[in-house]
């Protein structure tokens, strides 16, 4: 329910941002593809210190619903060395799907927000939790953030940032959550264009 109110005041505050010329069916999202690195900084185990920073990729897909709404989905993949008193690695990959809201107007810049979910899944570590130890837990994940785009061409884009709150619940011997920041950068490919999307 949280999630939802969430994603339902991310858009809400889009629509009230300020009137822009509205883009023509020229101008309307094509099928984007985005490949980034990310870093991500989350909670370390109990225990142990405060934070660790994980290091990745990951994999994106934009297909337009409107000219401004679109459903995304990503692919991710993150890892760190020696996050414990073990010399432990973590290894992480999620994969989530949503709804992204992007402020296309006819300039080259392209701020968007978006709301994703799904799921997570941990390895190279041992994940301690009340039902006992695993080490290659799944769980539930859910992502709420924001970037830009600067449009190169009508075929290409620089994804200058991105940030997103991503939670986590994989067991970590405490509350089995994981509230993690993520910061992205990559490169747009975007293939064909739509007839209309007015």
């Amino acid at each position: 329910m949280k999630w939802t109110s969430l994603a339902i005041m991310v858009f809400g505050v889009a629509h009230l941002l300020p009137a822009q010329t509205p883009p023509s069916a020229k101008d309307a999202a094509p099928l984007e593809v985005t490949l980034s690195y990310s870093a991500m900084r989350t909670n370390a185990p109990p225990g142990d210190c405060g934070c660790i920073w994980l290091q990745g990729a990951k994999a994106e897909f934009n297909a337009p619903i409107l000219s401004r709404l679109s459903i995304a989905g990503e692919l991710s993949g993150a890892h760190a060395v020696n996050i414990n008193s073990a010399h432990e690695d973590l290894s992480l990959i999620a994969y989530l799907l949503g709804a992204r809201y992007s402020l296309r107007t006819r300039a080259p810049i392209v701020p968007f927000a978006q709301a994703l979910i799904g799921g997570v899944r941990g390895f190279d570590a041992i994940f301690r939790g009340p039902n006992g130890s695993t080490n290659a837990p799944d769980s539930f994940a859910a992502a709420l953030g924001g970037g830009l785009n600067m449009n190169l061409s009508r075929r290409f884009a620089i994804r200058a940032i991105q940030a997103d709150y991503l939670q986590t619940h994989l067991p970590n011997d405490g509350n089995n959550r994981q509230n993690n920041l993520r910061l992205s950068a990559g490169v747009v490919f975007r293939f064909g264009l739509p007839r209309s999307l007015e």
